[in-house]
Formats: C-alpha cells, sequence, structure tokens
C-alpha cells in the first residue's frame, strides 16, 4: 500500500471518470472528462500512475498518413505528377520537354516523375522518345490516388499499417522525417494509453469524497467559516511541476558567440560591414572579372534601382579596373575587358564575407596582421540538408612578410578540430579567382559523409597590389553552418533555423567545452 496522500483535483476527476467508466482511452478521456485540457490530463496520469492509483493497461502507437505541402498541391490540381504524365504519354506526349509545357506542376517536379517512373519500369526511352505500354488507371500510382488521396479529401482517417504493402511503400518513401516542406506525404504517429483504476485508487477516492478538504484559502471560505469543518489539503512536493521554460540563447548564436571568443582570444581583430555591399567590394577588388557566372542572378540577389553603397576613392578603383583590364602594376595581363565602373557601383547582398576582406585590405591594415569576420552571406540556392540561401561564414585573413601555404594549412587544421570537432578532413586543390594556389576544405561527416565547408588560399599580387598591400596575404571562406551541424550533431542544416521550440529546447549546448577538439561538441 503506498503512503496515503491527499488527492489533488485533477487526480481526484480522473479517477472519478475512471470509476463510473471503467477502463478507457486517454484520447476518450481528454474528449469526455471534466479535466480542463490535455494538459491537466497528462499531469494528473503521470502523479497517479507515479502513485500507483491506476495503471497503464496498455499502450499502442497508431500511425496516420496526412498530406504534406505537395500531395494538397496535388489535390488541387487533381492529380500526381506521375499520373498526369502518364495520362500525357498514352494520349500522344512522347517528349519530357512538350509535357514541361503544362504549368500545373514545376518543371522539377515534372522532372522527379519522369525519373520515378523511368525507375520504377513504367516508362521507357526509345530513339529519343518517351514509351508507355499499359493503362494509367492499372498502375499504381493510380492506386495511391484511389486509397490515399479520395478517402483524405473526403475527411477519413487512413491507417498507415492498413495500406496494401506496395502503396504503404510508396507512401512511407515520400514521407520524408526532414524537409517536410516538401514532402507529399506526412507520418503522423499517435500513441493510445488505456488506463484503469486500482483498488488502491478506488480507496482513495472514496476517503477523499467523505471528506471536504481545502486546498486554497479564499475570502469567502473566511466569511462562510466552512474551514472549520474542513482538511487542508496538504502540500505535495514530490508531485512533478508543470515544466516553466525559461529564456535562453539560441543554440546557434551560442555557437557563433562562442567561435568569435575564440578568434579574439588568439589575438584576431573582428572585421564587420553591411549585408548590402556593392559589387566593387564583393567582386571587383577580388579580381572577379565582370562575366564571371557568380555574378549572375541565379546567384547574386541584386537590390532594387536607387539602392546604392557608398562607392570606394577614384584613385582606388582606377587601380583595380586596370588590374582587371591589362593588368595595371601587378605584372599580370589581366582578363581583358572594358571594365564597367556603372555594374562596378551595382548594390547586391552580400555574397561572400571576403569582401569584408578586401575592404579591410584597402584601409590601410596592420602589417603584420590577423583578422576575422562572422558574416552573414546571401546566394540563390536550393535548399536541402546542407544548403540555405543566407549563411554564415568565419572570413579571415593573415597577412605578414613570412606568411605561406604551410601556416594557411596548419590554421585550417586548427579550425576543422576547434569549430567543427572533425575528426577526418582533409584538403583538396582548388580554383578561385582571386587566390593562388587554392584549397578547400572537406569534413566527414557520420552521417552525411564528406562535405565542403569552404575555400582558401594566398591572394594573388592583382588583388592585394592595387589595395595597397605588397606582402603575402593568406585568406579563407568556411561554412559556419555546415560546421556547425558537425559541433551540434546534426544531420540537417535546416535544424539550425528550425521554428520548432520543443526541438529547440531539447538541445544540449555547452558553450565552454563546445570548441574543444574531438573531445568537445554538443549533442542534440
Amino acid at each position: 500500500m503506498t503512503e496515503e496522500r491527499d488527492l489533488h483535483p485533477l487526480e481526484k476527476k480522473l479517477l472519478t471518470y475512471l470509476e463510473n467508466n471503467g477502463k478507457s482511452s486517454d484520447a476518450d478521456i481528454i474528449r469526455e472528462s471534466d479535466l480542463p485540457d490535455e494538459g491537466s490530463f497528462r499531469r494528473a496520469a503521470q502523479w497517479l500512475l507515479s502513485r500507483e492509483l491506476i495503471i497503464e493497461e496498455s499502450r499502442e502507437e497508431k500511425v496516420f498518413v496526412e498530406l504534406g505541402p505537395l500531395g494538397t498541391q496535388n489535390l488541387e490540381v487533381g492529380s500526381s505528377p506521375e499520373l498526369a504524365m502518364l495520362r500525357a504519354v498514352a494520349g500522344g506526349s512522347n517528349s519530357l520537354q512538350e509535357i514541361q509545357q503544362d504549368t500545373s506542376f514545376d518543371r522539377g517536379r515534372w522532372g522527379s516523375a519522369f525519373g520515378a517512373l523511368i525507375k520504377g519500369g513504367l516508362l521507357k526511352k526509345a530513339d529519343g522518345k518517351i514509351l508507355f505500354d499499359g493503362k494509367p488507371e492499372e498502375t499504381v500510382f493510380q492506386k495511391v490516388w484511389d486509397l490515399v488521396y479520395l478517402p483524405l479529401s473526403d475527411g477519413a482517417e487512413i491507417r498507415f499499417t492498413d495500406l496494401p504493402e506496395n502503396i504503404a511503400e510508396i507512401v512511407e518513401s515520400r514521407s520524408p522525417r526532414r524537409g517536410k516542406s516538401r514532402a507529399e506525404f506526412i507520418l503522423n504517429g499517435i500513441v493510445t494509453s488505456i488506463l484503469d483504476i486500482t483498488a488502491e485508487g478506488r480507496e482513495a477516492l472514496k476517503k477523499s469524497l467523505e471528506t471536504v478538504t481545502i486546498g486554497v484559502m479564499t475570502p469567502e471560505i473566511l466569511a462562510e467559516g466552512s474551514w472549520k469543518d474542513a482538511r487542508f489539503r496538504r502540500y505535495q512536493v514530490d508531485i512533478p511541476p508543470s515544466r516553466i521554460h525559461t529564456g535562453r540563447l539560441h543554440p546557434y548564436r551560442q555557437f557563433l558567440d562562442t567561435v568569435r571568443k575564440r578568434f579574439i582570444g588568439l589575438g584576431f581583430s573582428e572585421m564587420r560591414g553591411s549585408l548590402a555591399e556593392n559589387e566593387f567590394w564583393n567582386n571587383d577588388a577580388l579580381f572577379m572579372p565582370q562575366f564571371h557566372p557568380a555574378r549572375d542572378i541565379h546567384d547574386v540577389y541584386y537590390l532594387e534601382e536607387g539602392r546604392s553603397v557608398p562607392p570606394p576613392s577614384d584613385e582606388l578603383e582606377k587601380r583595380v579596373a586596370a588590374a582587371h583590364e591589362n593588368g595595371g602594376d601587378t605584372g599580370s595581363r589581366g582578363w581583358g575587358y572594358r571594365f564597367s565602373r556603372r555594374q562596378s557601383l551595382q548594390a547586391i547582398l552580400r555574397s561572400q564575407g571576403t569582401s569584408l576582406s578586401a575592404r579591410t585590405l584597402g584601409s590601410n591594415p596592420d602589417i603584420p596582421g590577423k583578422y576575422f569576420a562572422i558574416a552573414r552571406c546571401f546566394r540563390y540556392d536550393q535548399v536541402d540538408a546542407t544548403h540555405l540561401p543566407d549563411f554564415f561564414q568565419v572570413e579571415g585573413i593573415v597577412l605578414g612578410e613570412k606568411i605561406n601555404l604551410r601556416y594557411l594549412l596548419g590554421l585550417l587544421k586548427l579550425l576543422a578540430e576547434e569549430i567543427a570537432g572533425a575528426s577526418d578532413y582533409k584538403f583538396l586543390p582548388a580554383y578561385f579567382p582571386f587566390t593562388e594556389p587554392s584549397v578547400e576544405m572537406h569534413i566527414k561527416h557520420p552521417r552525411l559523409g564528406w562535405i565542403e565547408v569552404g575555400g582558401a588560399g594566398l591572394f594573388r599580387p592583382e588583388v592585394c597590389l592595387p589595395l595597397g598591400i605588397d606582402v603575402p596575404v593568406i585568406a579563407w571562406g568556411l561554412g559556419l553552418d555546415r560546421m556547425a551541424m558537425l559541433a551540434l550533431g546534426l544531420n540537417d542544416i535546416r535544424d539550425l533555423i528550425t521554428p520548432d521550440l520543443s526541438r529547440l529546447r531539447n538541445m544540449k549546448i555547452q558553450p565552454d567545452r563546445l570548441l574543444t577538439g574531438r573531445e568537445g561538441g554538443a549533442n542534440a
């Protein structure tokens, strides 16, 4: 027999329901009892289970199928892209380009559907044409439409385990655990518990009903004098309280702050600048030709006309323009084109933290000197597990007479171990318009494998000399978001900006141990 304790009003309501209705599911109790809400039920059930006044007879997880954003779009169109493509081919269309003229789905979704149908053997390619030998209404995609889409459109509940095996495989493969904004289906697991009252619970409920117990003293009770014949409910200090969520820094914010403190502790000076930049500092000063593909609208965000960033000095602009056109005084032949001042002053969103390094080199820096920046950058990119359209780079330069590639590789090794906590990393030869020699650093993620985290190298004379620097300069620009994935134990870069407060609250960060190489890190 458990120690006798007073019942909380919520406990009394739950025991009363079970006494009157017998064993019941948590869903029925939440819906039909006098408990005010689900949170109150969960607290009362936890208390009573810990005191063995109720028992959990059984526990079952039911997985239901719901439509994700892509599935909802399919329902609005009236077809999945696979089914629509099969109907188009059966109706005479014989090329992907022709089918993509239909704007019901974007080109990417048509392409994904084509790949799935080719892989599944429903479509074949011969002599540049697409062939289909069956009937669309007899394919598995029609069955998915009939058994999943149509019932869901009518408001029915679909249990995943009730689906035929081949249909269930398709649904599961199209309901990713991450990246649900691009999911066709979502599998939603609901755990159902069956609770029942115990003999001790009945005895405790009977005693509580025989005695008037006061939990809160009110002016009305004092005025009536009813407290004289009642018993005050005892405080139970061992009952788990409701969880209180206190304010805290965002886990990624803590990571960035810790990186900043580490660089400052190593004697680096911090570079800062506006998110809005002009092409001169973002590209031209870095010897990137004005016809470079990275300047295309698909890679750089241009600000609307009329927006401007203060221009560089005329003398500096002339030296940089000369380096582009004919090499100027750098000993180079340049790029051999006519430099456009108008394009040079075009306002954009900063696409690389290296623009801050260029500004620093053009502002009479200390020699020897070392500088760093944690720069937010913007590039058009397809969002996936390792890409975001805006991201943070840790950017840095070190300049001095004795600086060389060996110094750079040693510094990159330190960053890989102490920022990302990487045990496996490698350096590969690379090409960048503004460095020579150049390297790319890759780190090995336990789940995603090798991922590139950024580039580095020695700035070319065409960068340094026009900016007034005549000593060697090493530079690096590394993706902090990708390094944070490894340091924080994440498998998807989107978790760094997730709106899921529960996941953020459960992400454990230890800033004092975070940047300590292979022995440090955090767990999520």
